[in-house]
């Protein structure tokens, strides 16, 4: 018989979880990239044009993106909530550390001759800290985990919906302008 079974116990349960062992589905791509000069000279452009300002040269065309990007109410509510969900991803991780508390206090007092007794005044200085662990909750069960790869998730998630709102005013603008300079030609 062990001698603190409760112990054992705890440890036992500390291995328990109720999330589902996720298993990443196997992708519809190759494994690896094609190989050979004729694959390699395909790739070339996609690496090298990462950002729009290399993609596009026109410096008209570069202002109106510029500003299109600066005055869009749909992209700033995109970015709007990517900062909310990082805070909402910080507030759930912040539920796997205990809450600390520190508390700190000090106290001068000037008794006067009459209180003391002896005839003389005197200051007396009183000071107090406390320190203790208000709040923490053992996740046996993987819950608390569980919650926070969610908020990670959903933040990641906002965080590519603001990519693709910046992609697609980037190549609204840049279609209307080249629809534009066709028409005037």
């Amino acid at each position: 018989m062990p001698k603190y079974p409760a112990a054992v116990l705890v440890v036992l349960l500390t291995g328990c979880t109720l999330a589902p062992d996720y298993q990443r589905p196997a992708l519809p791509v190759a494994p690896r990239f094609p190989q050979g000069e004729a694959s390699q000279d395909a790739m070339a452009p996609s690496r090298q044009h990462d950002d729009w300002h290399q993609v596009f040269q026109d410096p008209l065309l570069r202002q109106l993106i510029d500003n299109a990007l600066l005055n869009n109410r749909d992209l700033r509510v995109a970015a709007l909530n990517v900062e909310a969900y990082r805070a909402q991803f910080r507030i759930q991780r912040s539920e796997l550390l205990p809450k600390v508390s520190a508390d700190a206090k000090g106290q001068r007092q000037y008794l006067p001759r009459r209180m003391t007794g002896t005839g003389d005044g005197a200051i007396t200085q009183t000071y107090a800290a406390t320190l203790g662990v208000s709040a923490y909750e053992l996740d046996l069960f993987g819950r608390l985990r569980s919650l926070s790869d969610k908020a990670l998730l959903t933040y990641l998630a906002s965080e590519q919906a603001r990519r693709s709102v910046q992609l697609g005013l980037v190549a609204s603008v840049a279609s209307s302008y080249m629809t534009w300079r066709a028409d005037l030609e």
